[in-house]
């Protein structure tokens, strides 16, 4: 019997916009991130353009209601660091993060910067790329 090593799928995955305060328990792109975990890819997830914003460490929407329904607490940071924790390289676009008046300091661990120019790198180095938003 000939055992193969078959090399994981690069997958490069932007997320382009942000909806921090939704009615909604995960943000949609950053819940697709998560699964993509689950099907032995490497995955490396950039935010960007009002991405960037879903990086901000502390950002909830909790204890909100809508028609007298309890609205589910939403906490981007909760699923950033849990995605880096699993092996996700997780990065905000630097001058995205700085046309918005967002120092780094302000960004969850786990979340690393990378520039404009090492993005367009990336983008070589993947196999696949998915642009997303919220």
């Amino acid at each position: 019997m000939t055992s193969h090593l078959v090399a994981r799928p690069r997958v490069l995955s932007i997320v382009r916009d942000a909806d921090v305060g939704a009615a909604r328990a995960a943000d949609p792109a950053l819940d697709t991130n998560a699964y993509a975990v689950a099907d032995e890819i490497d995955l490396t997830l950039v935010l960007k353009d009002r991405g960037v914003e879903l990086a901000l460490d502390g950002v909830c929407c909790d204890g909100a209601e809508l028609r007298g329904v309890a609205v589910p607490v939403t906490e981007p940071g909760r699923d950033l660091r849990a995605l880096a924790a699993s092996g996700v390289q997780v990065y905000a676009v630097s001058e995205d993060l700085a046309l918005r008046g967002i120092e780094p300091s302000a960004l969850v661990d786990g979340v690393a910067l990378l520039s404009e120019a090492e993005l367009a790198a990336l983008l070589t180095t993947h196999d696949v790329t998915l642009i997303t938003a919220s």
